[in-house]
């Protein structure tokens, strides 16, 4: 679109429509212009950059083991949960299913470290992403053992099992952002009580 000014020049304007998604946070966008000076001997170029910043809740959040599979009895294993969000993760935590029961294990450290035990081989790891916007959770992970061929019956076995706790994960995704939710609400609520004990006495 092209505009004509009081002083006789001219403003051109070039318009795009973009459907944001997180894959759009960080973009560099960059618009420039060339026209001609010094009627029309040189030519002149004028470019702008911006970066976009889109906000978007916790995505492919997943438990990652260092050093990889397999471990061994009495080695050092960190189990580190990694996902992205903007705004940045603010909260991790760490889930473990051992014989059929969800286990809360840490809060807040997105680095879990820990002393490989016999017992560990049939425990799954969980953890979970959270920012302002919303938590999201990740698969179960679980610990290969050196020589350990157990590791697919292991699995099939426990496999009834998980999808029962499964619903566990998903009752705690939906109570934490009930309450994210409901909070803003109950400081209203409040701010609404102490506005009307004010009114009713006046200093």
């Amino acid at each position: 679109m092209t505009e004509e000014n009081t002083d006789r020049t001219f403003t051109t304007k070039i318009q795009k429509i973009i459907t944001l998604s997180d894959k759009h946070d960080g973009f560099i966008i960059t618009c420039s212009a060339r026209y001609p000076v010094n009627e029309g001997k040189d030519i002149k170029t004028s470019e702008e950059t911006t970066t976009l910043s889109v906000s978007y809740s916790p995505r492919d959040t997943s438990v990652v083991i260092s050093p990889t599979d397999p471990v061994s009895v009495g080695s050092l294993v960190n189990l580190t949960c990694s996902c992205r969000g903007n705004p940045p993760i603010n909260t991790f935590v760490w889930f473990m299913i051992d014989d059929g029961r969800l286990t809360l294990i840490k809060v807040d450290e997105q680095i879990y470290g820990f002393k490989v035990s016999s017992s560990d081989g049939g425990r799954l790891y969980y953890c979970g992403c959270v920012n302002e916007l919303d938590i999201q959770l990740s698969t179960g992970r679980q610990l290969v053992f050196e020589g350990d061929q157990r590791v697919g019956a292991q699995v099939i076995v426990k496999i009834l099992g998980i999808v029962m706790l499964v619903s566990t994960l998903v009752i705690f995704e939906c109570w934490f952002r009930s309450r994210r939710s409901t909070k803003p609400q109950e400081q209203a609520v409040e701010a609404d009580y102490v506005n009307s004990v004010v009114e009713l006495h006046p200093s």
